[in-house]
């Protein structure tokens, strides 16, 4: 009786080809690179829960100029990069700027919370290397998106610009938004 020789090399091959073929990887646009680079930002890719790259919900309220999302996770995460203008008074005032942020996402109706969490400053330098950053939970308008919740992170650091997070979910209880909350880090 004859045997059936595999050589290795296929073998390898036929173990390694699904993770190759099926492994996600998240494509990021030149444009966004150059914010973050511009800015000093790095960003951390999820690497798990089939996190894929998607064109940014138009909408009349805020442009955003990179969205990921997870259906695994349920959790769509979208980025902002503002990088530092010489002479701009947002550049220099981050609380003036989240708060015009906040007005224009958030909804308007009476019954709608919002709720306010100031990192401290070591937190923010751990996390982070920021100088200055908040959180805020709040019900988006719907022209921002179909999503009932937000949470939105502003992370500012002097010379360098502002960068926001903002992940848009269904649960409250969702566990993937601590998992997630350390999306990008001023180097």
């Amino acid at each position: 009786m004859k045997q059936a020789v595999i050589p290795i090399s296929l073998c390898l091959a036929i173990l390694v080809l699904p993770a190759v073929c099926f492994s996600q990887k998240i494509d990021l646009p030149e444009t966004f690179k150059e914010l973050l680079n511009k800015a000093g930002i790095e960003f951390f890719e999820p690497l798990e829960a089939g996190y894929k790259d998607i064109e940014p919900w138009p909408n009349p309220y805020q442009p955003c100029n990179f969205a990921i999302r997870s259906r695994k996770e349920d959790l769509q995460i979208r980025y902002l990069i503002e990088p530092w203008k010489d002479g701009d008074p947002l550049s220099t005032n981050p609380h003036v700027a989240i708060f015009r942020t906040l007005t224009n996402l958030a909804t308007n109706a009476d019954d709608a919370l919002v709720s306010a969490i100031q990192p401290t400053g070591e937190n923010l330098r751990r996390d982070f290397n920021a100088d200055w950053g908040m959180v805020y939970f709040f019900q988006p308008k719907k022209g921002f998106s179909d999503k009932p919740f937000c949470r939105m992170v502003a992370l500012y650091k002097e010379g360098k610009g502002m960068a926001y997070i903002f992940y848009l979910f269904d649960d409250p209880g969702n566990e993937a938004l601590d998992i997630r909350y350390l999306a990008l880090r001023f180097q």
